[in-house]
């Protein structure tokens, strides 16, 4: 236990570097190829994985009805059931506390996010510009720049009703990430919020991602975490033992009860990752507590970890967001996919770059490589791992999970022949996942988009105003149509989708319809 304490107190900047050079020269160790190779790479995967969704859809050997955002819809499909007073309240809370996830950002979020007359209005709080010092008590503030501008844009970005802010510190390094303590009166909670990957220093850390044991009370070998978020959280554990920042939280006013708030950990990317960890050290001495990991890194946690967490921690997704399918062992299978689709390609490089733009082409199946790439996918993820030749071995590393219990923001088009006739926009939901269904990198153009704090908060708000627009089912159904009822995430509660009978080669086909 000493040793682990020091190893992660003697974390610095020299180990990581060479922890992430060595990880760097093993994945592109013998990989023979440009920049423009990669690029064709990526759109050939593209091509094969929508393939791969249609032929999924048509084929009678499923129950998969529709794809959306890249996730299977099936009759066991779980969606959120924002119908129901406590699925309705549980997901307000949900977009609630990514508020303040958001909020962490400072001032670099608020101008990004913000119009200009909205930043505008940011400058009346700035230290600046202020005539007077305020009445209020003011809260312990570290590496802020001169004119407090993070301080001002977490006033503007946080929901404000009942809030109180007790700590937060801008200091950035190698494992070491901001972060802030407040106090939201108005759900009787502490909140722990920690900045997500906005420097050079926090993607050292991203890409420390090799498995660390998590640093517990009593060691357990088998429950690690990513290395660069293990250090993360230890260094924030760390502070808010020495500074007692806990401690000044819930006797910040004990006349209305701050001593029995609930403890609330919230964070987004990296800030996810690190506030999962995080929450699973203090949950040892603080039993009312919750964590909730906005777009968390797919590489963060071993599965009996996982499965412990799954009471108190709800992760979030939105779309095809490409860092919760990221880790070591998910990059490993994406380089076999990258090998195989170059391999399987007929077409020269310029041709299949220039397929993935709209005016030069489409996504048609030459000569069945598809198929064909489908075909020989497992056998060369397999040679990967345990290749012949043992020189060209990536390590094999520790498959490791997002955090949770995982609610996924999907995204519902409308078909082609109804974009004239209604609203083309698309339809969002939320439906749970298991942690083991990122283990592939969706090559998408929105797979970093959907990564974007505000992105994030703009799709959970879409769900809310959404559900009040979504028809009922028709009951009884015609003789052309069925109700499907969806397990809802509470046992025994169902609803019920509306599908239509449609692809005449299979038996009992589906396509979901636009209710959802």
């Amino acid at each position: 236990m000493l040793d682990l304490r020091n190893r992660l107190g003697s974390c610095n900047n020299q180990n990581s570097f060479s922890d992430i050079a060595r990880l760097l020269s093993e994945f592109f160790r013998d990989l023979d190829v440009v920049p423009s190779d990669v690029v064709a790479g990526l759109v050939l995967l593209r091509k094969y994985q929508k393939l791969n969704r249609k032929d999924i859809v048509k084929s009678s050997k499923n129950d998969v009805y529709e794809f959306l955002s890249g996730v299977p819809i099936t009759p066991r499909s779980r969606f959120l059931q924002l119908s129901s007073l406590e699925g309705k309240e549980e997901f307000e809370k949900i977009v609630h506390y990514m508020r303040f996830a958001l909020a962490i950002y400072g001032w670099p979020m608020f101008v990004m996010s913000s119009s200009t007359m909205e930043a505008c209005k940011l400058c009346p709080m700035l230290r600046c510009f202020r005539c007077c010092s305020s009445t209020q008590v003011e809260p312990e503030v570290v590496e802020d720049n001169c004119c407090g501008c993070n301080v001002a844009s977490f006033l503007r970005m946080a929901p404000s009703e009942g809030l109180d802010l007790v700590y937060v510190t801008y200091h950035v390094d190698v494992g070491e990430t901001p972060f802030f303590v407040a106090l939201d009166h108005s759900r009787r909670a502490i909140i722990i919020s920690i900045r997500g990957t906005l420097s050079m220093k926090d993607v050292v850390t991203d890409l420390n991602a090799e498995s660390e044991p998590l640093p517990l009370d009593e060691i357990k070998e088998d429950w690690l975490g990513h290395k660069g978020m293990v250090f993360a959280a230890e260094y924030i554990r760390r502070k808010l033992r020495e500074d007692n920042i806990l401690g000044r939280a819930f006797n910040f006013d004990t006349v209305r009860g701050t001593q029995t708030y609930d403890l609330v950990l919230v964070g987004h990317s990296l800030g996810a990752g690190t506030a999962a960890i995080l929450a699973i050290l203090l949950k040892q001495q603080h039993h009312n507590l919750s964590c909730f990991a906005y777009s968390p890194p797919g590489g963060l946690l071993s599965m009996p970890a996982v499965e412990y967490t799954r009471g108190f921690i709800t992760s979030v997704v939105v779309g095809k967001d490409v860092v919760p399918r990221i880790g070591l062992n998910q990059m490993e299978a994406m380089r076999a996919d990258l090998i195989n689709a170059i391999k399987q390609s007929k077409d020269p490089k310029w041709k299949t770059i220039g397929s993935s733009f709209w005016c030069c082409g489409g996504w048609e199946d030459s000569g069945g490589e598809a198929e064909e790439f489908s075909t020989t996918r497992a056998a060369m993820r397999d040679h990967a791992s345990h290749p012949s030749d043992a020189s060209i071995a990536l390590t094999v590393h520790q498959p490791l999970y997002p955090p949770g219990r995982i609610l996924h923001v999907v995204r519902h088009h409308p078909k082609k022949r109804h974009r004239m006739l209604r609203n083309p926009r698309p339809v969002y939901q939320a439906v749970w996942r298991d942690n083991q269904d990122f283990d592939e990198v969706l090559i998408s153009p929105c797979m970093i988009q959907d990564h974007m704090p505000d992105k994030v908060l703009k799709a959970l708000e879409k769900v809310l105003s959404h559900s009040k627009d979504l028809p009922q089912p028709r009951c009884p159904p015609t003789n052309t149509e069925l109700r499907l009822h969806t397990l809802s995430d509470q046992p025994g509660t169902l609803s019920c989708l509306h599908l239509s009978l449609a692809h005449p080669q299979r038996d009992q086909p589906l396509v979901a319809n636009s209710v959802l």
